[in-house]
């Protein structure tokens, strides 16, 4: 895990800012990196990596960054514990202009979302045996999703198959009663659905209040479950917390909330807090739930739709996964590799470090591409060929933290959407025109219609 330094501030909108008219400039002017990070980038950005790459493992932007392309300038850059996160990078614009407080964006901070890696690296191996307990209700309710839409013919797998999917897959992760059920569902519909340009300050003000919403259910089931505890993740995360140790993460939870209410910047982090390092606090376990639903849905829905357009591209790639339905979680494996929805991630030096043989200043940033790395040819052979029969040596990149996290969420949910597709349908038979959504670090759709008839 990467080491993060108290005195550095990950730029979200200073230095390297996303929104500035510098970025926008150096973007119609032709800068690969500036175009990338607009928000609303919708041309092909796997011709912009071998743009930069022809020029080598790293291209210096004249946005100010680097951009790590390789394979192994990216590993470098994610193992070095001199380098810090950014999480304005691995989300798209809505998600930081509706998570991240004013001052805190001004300020070119992003605290709201990571309090620390711990939390994640602890939640993201027990998300499988949490969800794995439900694993026939979800293919149920995948089935069924499809089937609603037999009398239309067609079915939108973002809106109406992909996004219902995974939000059914966070309920039986986080264990949400049934009376629940509705309920949490209008909290991820709020939170977890992306919106096009700048949110208005309804939208905002409705994103707020579901945070809130969401803070106020996982304080009632973290109690409940130190209580009863049963199989799902809040569960397992709060199985080292004493019954008697709610009284100080209460105040500390409803401080954060507030604090974000009244968009203040906190004082103080987790590690000056005094939980202990062996345990999590209600605060992290807040924060895991919070990350599952603003970020987590996000990439897993991105993921569904990249694997299905990779397959109606490649209908020989389709025919074998139905033939081999076990092949699921290969193909889920391939699909990071060849269009990961988490293109890229932003990571700060602490001190004056060397990238590939480029000098990089103390709080100089490396955009590490990762979509980029997953395609070096001296790593993957034929790296264009998406090929669920691929071996998964190398494997592929990811960060530690929140985006391990997401990508455990987005592995699980997306093997369980592609065996319920390619068991009901012969053929991926587009029914529409498959949109795109605006670039940044995300990459996915926001509308993918198909037909669902199940004759081929």
């Amino acid at each position: 895990m990467s080491r993060r330094p108290n005195d550095i501030e990950s730029p979200c909108t200073g230095t390297f800012g996303l929104h500035g008219m510098r970025t926008r400039i150096l973007a119609r002017t032709g800068d690969p990196v500036a175009k990338l990070i607009a928000p609303d980038f919708r041309g092909d950005a796997y011709a912009l990596y071998e743009q930069m790459r022809a020029q080598g493992p790293v291209h210096r932007s004249r946005a100010g960054l680097l951009a790590a392309l390789s394979y192994d300038s990216c590993r470098q850059v994610l193992q070095d514990p001199r380098f810090s996160t950014c999480e304005s990078l691995t989300r798209s614009a809505h998600t930081c202009a509706l998570t991240c407080p004013a001052p805190a964006r001004a300020e070119g901070r992003c605290w709201g979302s990571t309090p620390s890696d711990k939390a994640y690296t602890i939640a993201a191996p027990l998300l499988h045996p949490a969800l794995h307990r439900s694993a026939t209700r979800i293919d149920t309710v995948a089935q069924d999703l499809l089937r609603q839409h037999d009398d239309v013919g067609s079915i939108d797998l973002v809106d109406d198959f992909a996004f219902p999917l995974v939000v059914a897959c966070l309920s039986e992760v986080l264990g949400i009663p049934s009376a629940d059920s509705a309920y949490f569902a209008n909290i991820c519909d709020v939170i977890g659905r992306p919106v096009d340009g700048t949110p208005s300050a309804a939208q905002a003000e409705a994103v707020h209040d579901a945070h809130e919403d969401l803070a106020a259910l996982v304080i009632r089931l973290e109690r409940e479950r130190r209580e009863t505890p049963g199989g799902d993740l809040i569960s397992r995360l709060a199985a080292s917390r004493g019954k008697g140790e709610a009284g100080n993460d209460l105040s500390a939870l409803i401080d954060r909330v507030q604090r974000r209410r009244r968009q203040e910047t906190p004082a103080t982090n987790l590690e000056r807090s005094g939980i202990a390092a062996d345990r999590l606090s209600l605060e992290e376990i807040a924060a895991v739930c919070r990350t599952l639903i603003a970020s987590g849905l996000e990439t897993a829905v991105s993921l569904i739709g990249n694997a299905v357009a990779a397959f109606a591209a490649r209908p020989d790639q389709w025919q074998t996964l139905r033939k081999a339905p076990n092949l699921a979680a290969k193909a889920v494996v391939e699909t990071l590799r060849f269009d990961p929805p988490r293109q890229f991630t932003l990571r700060i030096a602490s001190e004056q470090v060397e990238v590939a043989g480029h000098p990089l200043p103390p709080r100089g940033g490396v955009l590490v591409v990762l979509a980029a790395a997953h395609r070096d040819d001296h790593q993957f052979p034929d790296p264009d060929r998406f090929d669920i029969a691929r071996s998964t040596e190398p494997s592929h990149l990811t960060a530690d933290g929140a985006m391990r996290l997401e990508n455990s969420l987005a592995q699980l949910a997306g093997e369980i959407a592609l065996g319920v597709l390619a068991s009901r349908l012969p053929q991926l038979r587009p029914a529409g025109r498959a949109v795109r959504r605006p670039g940044r670090a995300v990459r996915g759709f926001t509308h993918l219609p198909f037909r669902v008839s199940t004759t081929a």
